[in-house]
């Protein structure tokens, strides 16, 4: 199977890089925990197993551990399964080195320890406090265990389970880490066997890989089915969509609107499925300093007020987008996390629902901005984002508030959107849904928290949420019943949010649309799927 994928390879060691950049390690090594194929769209139904941020421990399945306990708020008991062997690549060194032993409870302490330890790690960077003060230990060679802290038990259960490829100590000892491609051992699915910086990846199925397939007309039968995977690299989106229309590729996700109708025309034969990304974009604004305009909640109010939303949505998305997206999207899975437009107050649905910009210009008045004020705003120099922003700021001009727009460089805007370093407004995305209990998005000092939101009321629903660790349908309740709160301080602006599509070739059988199965883990549904080779020779000749 070939997939195609718009940027380059960034990393191969989660030591280095975060885990969601990885990309091809969810194809090479495993986790603790993976996402349960068999409540997808193959089985029950009861996810889409298509967002990253879908994080809920109900939706979990045995992976490397076989079982577990999470007996308090401050444990978590994993049993390793027996008979998992590391791949063995007779033309890898790496590989040799490992020999296709068996792993064990050792090689999970081994990798949760160095991703805890490393300054360079995910845990480390982002989740300080966790990650120094949370323990893991194997008591036998079939059992690991991991103490936290109960402020940071929402933390590690989310992360250290599902968040963490394990990796072979003999390959980190002898090379130093595993950042070279070459370097790459797993249990995963798939061994990779070549890799061509911004061109390509190359898999082979491992044929010591230890899973069946749990549900379907293939139960029971042993995994992965395909030969091998290959990621094609191409940045440019005209070569990346005349690829999927010539076969060349057999799979392509974050086809936007329309792109998405052109395809559908000129290759009816294409199978599509759609759905709306979790990590959406708000513009931020920095609400912490009082001599802001952005401080005073009417000034946010009536930016919201001022734009035409039913503009953006129909005209500039041809119709293809949610009015509300924020703080979080509806999504099957977190459902009863969400209130419907329709049943949000008044005072919620006027920021959203029509065009109101003579309220807009009252209630910049009543804050003390008769004439309007002036403001930069920052965002990633592509045309995405600039031309979206071009039509919000001609919107803001008409109700006396001149936005400049301040266009950078990627890496300049990712430095930004870290460090939240920014005067007026910013143009940045927010951490998947996920992460909706933890509240990161709206409270705290993570980049997620760009309007600098620091509200009592936030304070204390997170403190409830606490309590309630993992209890997902009082979780999803009390997120809901905060929600009409959260949107009536404006504390973000957010444009209408689009619709995205995944095509797929008819040939791969077994396969719906999914993208991550299990906590960003891309790419992982290969190992369920299978090419009708008949077909594919009927439809192409090949």
């Amino acid at each position: 199977m070939t997939l195609g994928f718009a940027a380059d390879i960034l990393g191969f060691d989660e030591g280095f890089t975060a885990h969601y950049l990885t990309y091809t390690l969810k194809l090479t090594n495993e986790e603790l925990w993976q996402g349960d194929w068999a409540r997808g769209p193959a089985g029950t139904g009861e996810f889409d197993w298509i967002l990253g941020g879908v994080n809920r421990l109900d939706g979990k399945a045995p992976s490397i551990a076989e079982s577990w306990e999470l007996p308090d708020k401050q444990t978590m008991i994993f049993h390793i399964r027996k008979g998992i062997k590391w791949a063995l690549n007779p033309k890898s060194e790496a590989s040799k080195l490992v020999n296709g032993r068996e792993l064990n409870a050792d090689d999970v302490v081994y990798s949760l320890n160095r991703y805890s330890t490393l300054p360079t790690s995910y845990f480390r960077v982002q989740y300080a406090g966790m990650a120094t003060t949370t323990t893991v230990t194997a008591p036998d060679k079939w059992t690991v265990v991991i103490k936290c802290l109960p402020q940071y038990y929402g933390d590690a259960v989310s992360l250290y389970p599902d968040y963490a490829a394990i990796v072979p100590r003999e390959v980190v000892e002898k090379y130093g880490d595993m950042r070279d491609w070459k370097n790459s051992v797993g249990t995963g699915p798939f061994m990779m066997t070549d890799f061509v910086s911004n061109s390509s990846v190359t898999f082979v199925k491992n044929p010591n890989y230890w899973e069946k397939d749990p549900i379907g007309p293939g139960k029971g039968n042993q995994l992965p089915y395909l030969d091998g995977v290959k990621i094609l690299i191409i940045p440019d989106l005209a070569t990346r969509y005349s690829a999927l229309r010539t076969a060349k590729i057999d799979n392509q996700f974050g086809v936007a609107w329309d792109d998405a109708a052109n395809i559908k025309k000129t290759n009816p034969e294409l199978k599509f499925s759609t759905y709306q990304w979790d990590s959406v974009y708000p513009i931020c604004m920095r609400q912490d300093k009082k001599e802001s305009p952005f401080s005073n909640i009417k000034v946010r109010r009536a930016l919201c007020l001022a734009l035409d939303k039913d503009q953006i949505k129909n005209v500039y998305y041809g119709g293809n987008a949610e009015l509300l997206n924020w703080p979080v999207i509806k999504t099957k899975e977190y459902k009863n996390a969400f209130v419907p437009l329709e049943k949000l107050p008044a005072s919620v649905r006027e920021l959203y629902e029509g065009y109101k910009p003579d309220k807009a210009k009252q209630l910049l008045a009543e804050a003390g901005y008769p004439n309007g004020f002036k403001a930069k705003l920052i965002c990633y120099n592509t045309p995405p984002q600039t031309d979206l922003m071009s039509l919000l700021v001609s919107m803001w001009a008409k109700v006396g508030v001149d936005v400049t727009i301040d266009a950078k460089e990627y890496a300049v805007w990712t430095s930004i959107l870290v460090s939240r370093n920014y005067d007026d407004m910013l143009y940045t995305y927010v951490s998947g849904i996920g992460t909706y209990y933890k509240m990161i998005n709206i409270r705290g000092p993570a980049q997620y928290n760009a309007s600098y939101i620091n509200d009592p009321v936030v304070e204390e629903a997170r403190t409830k949420m606490e309590t309630l660790l993992f209890d997902e349908a009082k979780m999803d309740q009390l997120h809901a019943e905060l929600m009409p709160y959260l949107l009536d301080q404006a504390y973000v602006i957010a444009p209408p949010w689009p619709y995205y599509h995944v095509f797929w070739t008819p040939w791969v059988k077994n396969y719906h649309g999914e993208y991550n199965v299990g906590y960003y883990n891309w790419f992982t549904f290969t190992k369920w799927v299978w090419i009708d080779q008949d077909l594919k020779k009927q439809l192409t000749g090949r």
